[in-house]
């Protein structure tokens, strides 16, 4: 083997065996919710684009055709859903990768659907529980565990104090599995932090969770990750918010994150305030949220 032809393999060989791994969120709005119907060539194609290796999603309310939808567009990922989904019947899943990860065991996290109440085990509560997923990578081995979450809703006093009460059990429950020997611990999902570009009480709450749980979000640099009508419901602009994270450790099966992306019509747009024709199919006929994602490698 000649000079030139070593220092080519030597260059890009490391480019060749290095391994990324990307994790995403994504609040696919009352999906397929009757009489409405999730546009789904809109949905497959916000998906595709995203190329997510894992993906935890909120408001499933139509579990089986959700289900389907994945079998049928992408035969290479499974499919978790929880049980309960709160008042709303909306319900949180892990879409994984089946050649990349294996669940081993899942399960339903109630304190934070019912804070300071008790409930059954076999009743679900008002709100949603965490879906808590103890996943592997299959070519690692290393294990990590998922909680899928979708936070109580709303900018009122009310609705801080009971998701400051729901920080505080995520917290407790990350916790929990640090004792039970899980290090690499994945919060995700839609937080409905109201507050974060207030920085208001709200958010402050939700930093001093951060903190508590050791982990870093996706959104701290993002300027949006949705969209709604607003305080004048009659101007035709839409407004953007941060409600959507990812939420992880510093160093995540050892992994090292290379940058945070917003997805959609929220990198469209550009955070910008416009009007709902602006924004078009994937807000007005899949969510009214974006995909958040996190790259590592």
């Amino acid at each position: 083997m000649n000079k030139f032809a070593c220092l080519v393999i030597c260059t890009f060989l490391p480019l060749s065996v290095s391994a990324s791994l990307k994790i995403a969120t994504y609040n696919i709005k009352m999906y397929d919710s009757a009489p409405s119907s999730t546009n789904k060539a809109e949905l497959k194609r916000i998906i595709s684009d995203l190329g997510a290796d894992f993906l935890t999603v909120q408001e499933i309310v139509n579990a089986r055709s959700f289900v389907k939808f994945i079998k049928k567009e992408f035969s290479n990922y499974s499919v978790h859903l929880s049980k309960c989904g709160g008042g709303g019947r909306q319900k949180i899943g892990f879409v994984y990768r089946s050649d990349k990860f294996k669940l081993t065991k899942a399960y339903e996290d109630k304190r934070i659907s019912s804070p300071g109440n008790i409930v059954g085990k076999f009743g679900c509560g008002r709100l949603r529980p965490a879906l808590i997923g103890i996943f592997s990578e299959i070519k690692t081995k290393r294990k990590f565990v998922a909680i899928g979450v979708h936070l109580k809703a709303g900018g009122t006093s009310k609705s801080y104090i009971k998701r400051q009460k729901q920080y505080r059990i995520l917290s407790r429950i990350v916790d929990e599995l640090k004792l039970a020997d899980y290090k690499n611990v994945l919060l995700m999902g839609d937080f409905n932090t109201t507050g974060f570009n207030l920085m208001d009480q709200d958010y402050t709450n939700f930093q001093n969770m951060l903190k508590t749980t050791e982990t870093l979000s996706s959104s701290a640099n993002l300027e949006c990750t949705s969209y709604w009508s607003g305080r004048n419901r009659r101007d035709n602009v839409e407004e953007s918010s941060v409600l959507d994270h990812v939420l992880y450790s510093a160093k995540f099966l050892k992994y090292k994150k290379i940058k945070s992306e917003v997805h959609s019509h929220c990198r469209r747009a550009k955070c910008e305030y416009v009007s709902p024709r602006t924004l078009g199919k994937s807000y007005n006929e899949v969510s009214d949220h974006c995909p958040v994602s996190v790259t590592f490698n």
